[in-house]
């Protein structure tokens, strides 16, 4: 009998072959290694979850970095753009945005929290919606999620010993290190948000917390899609 852990720890050992192999083509490892964990977002999350790498923009002109990985709506989203070889995803498709890298270390986490800050302060709209022939009230936007997604580990235990200031734009709520472990931002018993480790079959662990947090959050909130387009309003 093949169980779920089963499978995804086959997946994370075809996955870490398949960066190590990468690493040791220092030219292409970055897009690669992206490549291969949007595939993999793409093969395992519902149809209603779509991923590129992107750039988010808003109804207000602003426009956030460029993200590795961009997890946005593919059923109530009306639109995306493309330009030549970028895409462009509105603020309020979005649910969660990673930065992808080799290592997890101080540097690249606190770049991928600059990324999710990017992301996070850019305006949202939420248009009324109908509801069994009843106009109701946009509903309030959520916090979209931040994480970092690598390979191996350099930071071992400096994570844990991190507090988190949740109502900062710039932290991160979750990430995956492929051959070491996975985390996630927590309440720990003194009410105090601090980084949690799971060292049980990262990916598994890493993808059934993040879907989680995907249900947390529900549907993404109604556009106001005459706020993109000055002609309609």
């Amino acid at each position: 009998m093949v169980t779920l852990t089963d499978l995804f720890q086959a997946k994370q050992k075809e996955m870490a072959a398949l960066m190590d192999t990468e690493l040791s083509h220092p030219g292409a490892q970055g897009d690669n290694t992206e490549a291969s964990w949007i595939n993999f977002f793409k093969q395992y999350l519902p149809n209603r979850y779509s991923c590129d790498k992107a750039f988010v923009i808003d109804s207000k002109g602003d426009i956030s970095e460029q993200l590795d990985i961009v997890i946005y709506d593919a059923h109530f989203s009306p639109f995306f753009f493309d330009h030549g070889s970028n895409k462009y995803i509105p603020a309020e498709s979005v649910y969660a945005v990673f930065e992808v890298k080799p290592e997890l270390n101080k540097n690249n986490f606190e770049y991928a929290q600059q990324k999710a800050a990017s992301v996070r302060k850019l305006f949202r709209t939420s248009a009324p919606v109908l509801c069994n022939g009843e106009e109701r009230p946009g509903r309030e936007v959520f916090s979209i999620i931040g994480g970092l997604l690598t390979i191996r580990n350099e930071w071992k235990s400096k994570l844990t010993e991190q507090i988190v200031d949740i109502n900062d734009g710039d932290f991160l709520n979750i990430g995956c290190c492929i051959h070491d472990r996975s985390w996630i931002c927590k309440k720990d018993l003194n009410n105090t948000y601090r980084y949690i480790w799971s060292k049980e079959s990262s990916l598994l662990s890493f993808f059934m917390t993040f879907l989680n947090e995907l249900q947390i959050r529900g549907t993404v909130p109604a556009m106001e899609i005459s706020e993109y387009f000055d002609g309609f309003k």
